[in-house]
């Protein structure tokens, strides 16, 4: 009970958008890295920026209003989609031995990303749950 109180506070949120927010930084900046310096054409790289755009709004939206958490949601279950998808063909290429040991890394990389995403997207997913659905009632 206390734990789902916390979850819930509007504390806890503010708390929660921020470090979207700073989540969301990170991943523009190794994002863009990767661009730059492994090289990724812009198709590859505009999910990537539309993830961290959706983040972004969403934890303005949940700063402003801490009953709004539907954009957040959708935005770590995209940015969730994304990681896995990025993650899923890399892997794919490393049980058939063609992946190269920089992309051998960020596959590594990208499993802890996905990860992180998999918990913010189930915490918002949570949050999003009308009060009564989350009693069991």
């Amino acid at each position: 009970m206390v734990v789902r109180e916390m979850v819930f506070s509007a504390r806890f949120k503010k708390k929660f958008a921020y470090v979207t927010c700073a989540l969301a930084a990170l991943h523009f900046v190794l994002e863009s890295a990767y661009t730059i310096f492994v090289g990724q054409s812009f198709l590859g790289y505009l999910p990537d920026c539309i993830a961290d755009v959706l983040l972004l709004a969403g934890a303005y939206t949940l700063l402003k209003n801490p009953q709004a958490t539907g954009i957040i949601c959708g935005a770590w279950g995209f940015t969730l989609c994304l990681h896995y998808r990025t993650w899923a063909w890399r892997f794919e290429d490393y049980m058939d031995g063609a992946l190269n040991q920089v992309q051998t890394g960020i596959m590594y990389v990208l499993a802890c990303t996905m990860i992180i995403s998999l918990f913010c997207f189930a915490i918002s997913l949570v949050m999003s749950m009308p009060p009564h659905a989350r009693e069991g009632d």
